[in-house]
């Protein structure tokens, strides 16, 4: 099997970086569809459109409606075909930026990310997860390339709530602990190659540069302060955290996400905070003690859940949850050993405070 890696075509981060997207846009075509949330669009319109106008960038502005699913993705993309962008660019969280790859998948054109928060690794991946209108989560869209900018504004990213940057690292964590994993069971990865060397040391520096910046970052982007704590914490939420796990994998971490995710109709709680259970959860099916005791801490300074009750759930049905697991195409059988409903409900309960 060839080793194969894949990675957008340009990264750029740094204060200010949105107010140089034309630029950015100029280098891939002259004209652009572009969307985000009634939210980030006010917040950014002005400074987006101002940017693209001065490199000569004709472009529509859109409303995103707020969930990445097939009618909005249709509807986008239709307003793409008649204003005939020939790129598209989307603001916001990972729902918006998931959106705008199927829209530009759809046109078959090169599209932009702007990740507004750094709260997941999707903004750099050629991943989007894909739901229903009512909320409901259907699976993984796989597109042939990731995005062919990913620009992030650190300044943007330290002025938003630092719970978002939080459950960013929740989600980062997961990377080379799920790495390891379907390295070890010899698993290919999301472009469908064999996992190189270059994609688990980029995960493993992703863990590594967590938990030796994010305490530092979390206090600085606290008071909206971008600190170079703040540049490598969000560096690896997004970046190395995505890279990393688009050339490796997912398991027992993000398989439990998945679970929580259909098992309750409140979805207040963040992807990353899900998966920071899901690290505990994982590595406790691995009896991996030594490096829950070594995480433990870290989840305390910087506010990480540890339990079901810190993300809203009093009483778990951990029944349910084993099944949802394990259910058909989960990536909990990314792991190297044979799994028991015994073993996962004993890991579920060290959830259980």
């Amino acid at each position: 099997m060839d080793r194969i890696l894949g990675l957008p075509a340009k990264y750029i981060q740094g204060v200010g970086a949105i107010d140089r997207i034309g630029q950015a846009a100029f280098d891939l075509a002259d004209s652009a569809l572009v969307f985000a949330d009634d939210f980030v669009r006010k917040s950014f319109e002005g400074r987006v459109s101002d940017s693209l106008k001065s490199s000569g960038i004709a472009h529509q502005w859109e409303t995103f409606g707020g969930e990445c699913c097939r009618s909005e993705i249709d509807r986008l993309a239709q307003s793409a075909r008649k204003a005939q962008a020939k790129l598209v660019i989307a603001l916001g969280g990972g729902k918006a930026l998931d959106t705008g790859k199927a829209v530009a998948a759809e046109l078959g054109c090169p599209f932009i990310s702007v990740p507004t928060l750094a709260s997941t690794d999707g903004p750099v991946t050629s991943i989007a997860v894909e739901y229903s209108e009512d909320h409901t989560h259907i699976g993984v869209m796989k597109f042939n390339c990731s995005p062919a900018t990913v620009l992030v504004d650190t300044e943007v990213i330290a002025k938003a709530p630092v719970r978002f940057l939080v459950a960013g690292m929740g989600d980062a964590l997961s990377t080379w602990i799920e790495a390891r994993a379907c390295h070890a069971i010899g698993r290919s990865n999301f472009r469908g190659g064999k996992i190189s060397d270059v994609a688990i040391t980029l995960a493993r520096s992703c863990h590594d540069t967590i938990l030796e910046f994010g305490k530092d970052a979390v206090l600085a982007a606290s008071e909206g302060n971008v600190t170079e704590a703040v540049e490598r914490v969000v560096e690896a939420n997004v970046f190395l955290s995505g890279v990393g796990v688009e050339n490796t994998g997912v398991a027992g971490a993000h398989a439990l996400d998945a679970a929580i995710s259909r098992s309750t109709l409140d979805h207040s709680s963040q992807h990353g905070e899900r998966v920071a259970l899901g690290v505990l959860f994982q590595l406790a099916l691995e009896e991996d003690h030594g490096m829950l005791e070594s995480l433990l801490p870290f989840f305390d300074d910087v506010g990480l859940p540890k339990h079901f009750s810190d993300i809203g759930i009093a009483d778990p049905d951990l029944y349910m949850l084993a099944q949802l697991v394990m259910r058909e195409g989960s990536p909990i059988r990314n792991l190297p050993f044979n799994l028991e409903e015994g073993k996962l409900l004993k890991a579920l309960k060290t959830l259980v405070p």
